[in-house]
């Protein structure tokens, strides 16, 4: 039997995986969470094969989260499910320890299946975003200037762009608001951009924000 245990913040989106998953021979959902710390806190409860956990969950963003939930439970296998197709993103939840990377517009069955694949020690990823890596790996893809970030300034990079207030963004991450000022300086710098307006266009341009955010106005008040 394969336990899963699922983490999204949305109670429709868990309990339609919660209902295909258990329609499939095999396969129990033993644990739901709607944030990274009930995620955390589920696994200390309850031991799990695969942890099935959305990318934009409220918390300290995915990549701490995944070294969160390898810490807790070593051997289960983390499958990320997300409306986030770009390459990036899924470079870094593979570096952060997940097994797969599959996006929302993907099948019911393929969601199964990847379920099925990462327990038995495999690697999810969908073919189109295979073919996006290889071609990476390969060289015949430029590696878009964002990915020289590390993964704090890109949580942060993405909290901005989203219209996150400095605290709120601070506080997520469990960081001073004088530590995000600094990684805004440097995400500026690095992507060599004037400010906030600027971070917003960056985003939506490299398809680094959920097509249904919505952000206020852009402001470089922080």
């Amino acid at each position: 039997m394969i336990r899963v245990v699922l983490a999204d913040d949305h109670a429709m989106v868990r309990e339609g995986i919660r209902r295909v998953l258990e329609e499939r021979t095999g396969i129990a959902v033993v644990g739901e969470a709607a944030s990274a710390s009930e995620l955390l806190a589920e696994l200390g409860r309850v031991d799990a094969d695969v942890v099935l956990l959305d990318i934009a969950m409220p918390g300290p963003g995915i990549v701490e989260t995944l070294r969160q939930v390898k810490a807790i439970r070593p051997r289960a296998r983390s499958l990320v499910v997300t409306v986030y197709p770009e390459a990036d993103y899924a470079v870094r939840v593979f570096r952060a320890g997940a097994a797969g990377y599959l996006t929302k517009d993907r099948s019911l069955d393929q969601l199964v299946d990847a379920v099925r694949r990462v327990y038995r020690g495999g690697i999810y990823v969908s073919p189109a975003l295979g073919e996006a890596l290889a071609a990476r790996l390969l060289g015949d893809e430029r590696e878009p200037t964002h990915g020289a970030l590390s993964d704090r300034e890109f949580e942060v990079l993405k909290g901005l762009a989203e219209g996150q207030p400095l605290k709120a963004i601070a506080g997520r991450m469990a960081l001073s608001p004088k530590t995000v000022t600094t990684y805004r300086s440097r995400i500026l710098q690095k992507l060599g951009l004037r400010g906030n307006a600027d971070l917003v266009r960056y985003a939506v341009e490299h398809g680094l924000l959920d097509a249904g955010t919505r952000t206020p106005p852009p402001s470089d008040a922080l």
